[in-house]
């Protein structure tokens, strides 16, 4: 029996939370079998995948990205990926939790940078300082020093603000802001948190204790949209998720993300990307779905 849901791999011990581990491509390959690591699956962390032999894909959501030596992968909490389905490159696998990132309370930089390893996805080639940095990054996984995770968390910390991040702020529309804003993001974590009910801005401004004209002003001045506009973003990646990974049927998928009717998901989803959710998933069985 074909399971419905997406698969979520998840840290295998509390000891990954704080100091990650690093991994060949090859090994993981042989660890864990072609046919795991190539189904598409959900991390509740986050990941680097470095290549540094070979050519191949690698598929990030609903999207298919080339690689070759140098191309750097970027994958964020709760996006879905998997390898191909033959192994022909090799390079690093490096997952960390999210909090592992943080310098602590008050770190101005983490947000953005966790922004950015979600948004990116891909650098075709991040040039030779930035290669020199990873394969640095990857040898300090054997150190025995006893400031082994502080130095690895400086190292990818230095690695995501050198080349990823800066990509990121270079496709906004708008500034972003790399200080920390407390209540943004609690606003944010909000979403993620109870996107799936759609709630409305009233809903979002009482439980974060604020007003509406607050709320919608505070998501404006650091996004340019409304929290409407965030929640139904959050919303439509998910519903992409589900229709490409999934086998839950569109009223189904409907009925997970607060729609009443099927109906009412097939406008909401036409009205964001000019098709329906039925051609959509058709087109990502075909692998020709690249929006």
């Amino acid at each position: 029996m074909t399971e419905k849901n997406i698969p979520v791999e998840r840290m295998r011990s509390e000891m990954a939370l704080v100091n990650p581990n690093g991994f060949r491509i090859s090994e993981l390959y042989a660890a864990r079998g072609v046919e795991d690591v190539s189904r598409p699956h959900r991390l509740n962390f986050s990941a680097l995948v470095f290549v540094t032999e070979g050519e191949g894909v690698h598929y990030v959501d609903h999207q298919m990205y080339v690689l070759k030596p140098g191309t750097l992968i970027t994958i964020g909490r709760n996006q879905i990926h998997g390898f191909a389905q033959s192994r022909t490159v090799d390079g690093f696998v490096i997952p960390f939790n999210c909090s592992y990132l943080s310098n602590g309370p008050g770190d101005p930089h983490v947000d953005v940078m966790l922004d950015a390893i979600t948004h990116i996805n891909r650098i075709a080639d991040v040039g030779e300082e930035v290669d020199a940095m990873i394969h640095l990054l990857a040898a300090e996984f054997s150190s025995t020093s006893e400031f082994k995770a502080e130095i690895i968390r400086g190292m990818l910390r230095a690695v995501l603000l050198k080349c990823v991040v800066p990509q990121y702020l270079a496709t906004q529309s708008m500034p972003v802001k790399t200080n920390a804003h407390t209540d943004f993001v609690r606003l944010k974590q909000y979403i993620e948190a109870h996107f799936a009910e759609r709630p409305l801005t009233t809903e979002i401004a009482t439980a974060l204790g604020k007003s509406v004209k607050q709320l919608d002003k505070l998501a404006r001045s650091n996004t340019g949209d409304s929290v409407k506009d965030l929640v139904d973003d959050r919303v439509l990646v998910e519903v992409k998720r589900l229709l490409a990974f999934s086998q839950y049927s569109i009223a189904d998928i409907a009925a997970k993300l607060g729609f009443n009717e099927a109906t009412n998901m097939t406008k909401f989803f036409k009205r964001h990307t000019d098709i329906s959710p039925k051609d959509f998933r058709q087109l990502c069985r075909m692998g020709l779905c690249n929006r």
